[in-house]
């Protein structure tokens, strides 16, 4: 009996570290053919290159951009024309005669106009000045002779001026370069946010690779157990209820394993999604083996985030619209008034030559105003609540901007801490893997039980899928710093 016992042992034991060797490969040694490897800034350039929130993060940007422009054209000069042809009009008319009466008279005619015009607005004042240029034409019939009339203005120079009104133009241009560079920022943070997402999805994949290893690593070594405790059993050194225990194994790491596989595949087709990478392209995630330095204090990488992250520009521009809506507020509610004054060259003639002769002076003057006397506290209201509102957004914007600060602060923390729990994880790794290793030999000779065997499998397994987990950690939250710094570390 001794003898059988020795014989199979002997056969066995070449047989489980081969077995057991050609599954458990170090976690980033998957053989793989050279073009499906895919280092992780690889990964993150690609993402950031094709992938479709890149692709949606420059329209965007280039939307914004087009509005920013269109905004500023406002401010240069516009060149219009305007007129109407033809008119028409047919009407009795009551005609005041020479002896005082009145005489209703059937009336015709026809009308042109069209004006040429340049207009600038001073956005510092607000001042509107203009250039014209205009001719129009009226043919009269009625009972009497037909009668042709041609008036022209070869050139008048206008200006409106408002008085004590809110300013729209120079907010808006005061607010045009803000919202530019809050889209451009935010042009940025879109591109560090696809990185992120990359990243998160190349872990995933990394992560199923691994839990593939895994798998495969089990059911060679399950599968050598189980012979191992049939022969065993065969001889009667083990019950059968520790056989079926080792049978059961088996069975479920084969379970274990096809769904790995099928978990791996999603991984690496939601990876493809976020390249932005057509087809079933092969694709093997292999990290970095060292992790970067982070030379920044907290207090630099808040300074980094409050120069270069939108959020930041964002609340300056809240707070300049505020003041904005409270300076409109009060250009509503008290005295206003608005100067308008032309001077220039007209003349009217009943043949177009003669019209452009010996042209007359043109002027006008004006100013029109408006003094509410008595609105029912309506006006001042109105002012009370855009200062309020200024309050409220002043407030909101100063918790906004610490809360800002405070994540941005924490997260150097955090990425820090993570640095360090990676090379935890990693020493973790290796003392399971070799607890396994003293476990699985120990075993075979008969040292142990099957159940501390198992449990120092499942030990090994789950300290290989900590690492990972805490790898990947390590880098979504460093790529996360990256994105509210936006700034390399």
């Amino acid at each position: 009996m001794r003898s059988s016992v020795v014989f199979v042992l002997c056969l066995l034991l070449p047989s489980l570290p081969l077995r057991a060797q050609e599954a458990s490969l170090p976690p980033d040694s998957s053989p793989a053919s050279p073009d499906s490897v895919l280092s992780l800034e690889a990964a993150v350039a690609r993402a950031q290159a094709q992938s479709p929130g890149a692709a949606s993060a420059r329209l965007s940007f280039r939307a914004e951009e087009a509005r920013v422009r269109a905004t500023q054209a406002a401010f240069l000069p516009s060149l219009a024309v305007t007129g109407s042809a033809p008119g028409l009009e047919r009407s009795i008319t009551d005609v005041v005669q020479d002896d005082g009466s009145i005489r209703y008279v059937e009336q015709s005619r026809t009308f042109s106009r069209a004006n040429l015009s340049v207009a600038q607005v001073l956005p510092w004042t607000g001042t509107e000045i203009n250039v014209q240029s205009g001719l129009s034409r009226i043919d009269q019939f009625g009972d009497r002779a037909d009668v042709q009339q041609w008036q022209t203005a070869p050139v008048s120079i206008g200006l409106e001026q408002p008085l004590f009104q809110y300013n729209n133009d120079r907010w808006a241009r005061r607010l045009a370069p803000m919202r530019y560079d809050v889209a451009r920022k935010s042009l940025d943070e879109g591109l560090a946010d696809v990185a992120v997402t990359a990243v998160d999805r190349y872990f995933s994949v990394y992560i199923a690779q691994i839990n593939a290893r895994i798998a495969e690593f089990n059911v060679a070594v399950n599968d050598t157990i189980y012979t191992l405790s049939r022969g065993r059993y065969e001889i009667g050194r083990i019950a059968e209820n520790e056989l079926l225990q080792t049978e059961l194994a088996l069975l479920n790491a084969r379970t274990a394993r096809q769904e790995a596989r099928i978990e791996l595949e999603e991984a690496r087709q939601a990876l493809r999604r976020t390249l932005g990478t057509e087809g079933r392209t092969p694709l093997t995630a292999r990290p970095p083996t060292t992790l970067p330095p982070i030379r920044w204090e907290p207090e630099q990488a808040v300074e980094q985030a409050r120069a270069r992250h939108p959020d930041f520009a964002a609340l300056k521009r809240r707070m300049t619209q505020a003041r904005s809506e409270v300076a409109a507020a009060k250009g509503q509610t008290g005295f206003s008034a608005t100067l308008v004054a032309r001077y220039g060259l007209n003349q009217s003639a009943p043949t177009l030559n003669n019209a452009y002769r010996n042209p007359l002076d043109q002027q006008q003057f004006g100013i029109s105003f408006r003094m509410p006397l008595y609105r029912w506290g309506e006006g001042s209201e109105q002012v009370d609540a855009a200062e309020a509102e200024r309050e409220r957004t002043r407030v909101e914007v100063q918790q906004e901007r610490r809360a800002l600060e405070d994540e941005v602060y924490f997260q150097v923390l955090r990425v820090q801490q993570l640095r360090q729990q990676v090379k935890t994880a990693e020493t973790a790794d290796e003392v399971a893997r070799r607890r396994f290793e003293v476990a699985r030999n120990r075993y075979t000779v008969g040292k142990i039980s099957i159940t501390d065997l198992f449990n120092a499998q499942r030990e090994k397994d789950q300290a290989q899928r900590a690492y990972a987990r805490t790898l990947r950690n390590f880098w979504v939250e460093y790529y996360t710093l990256r994105q509210l710094t936006l700034t390399d570390l």
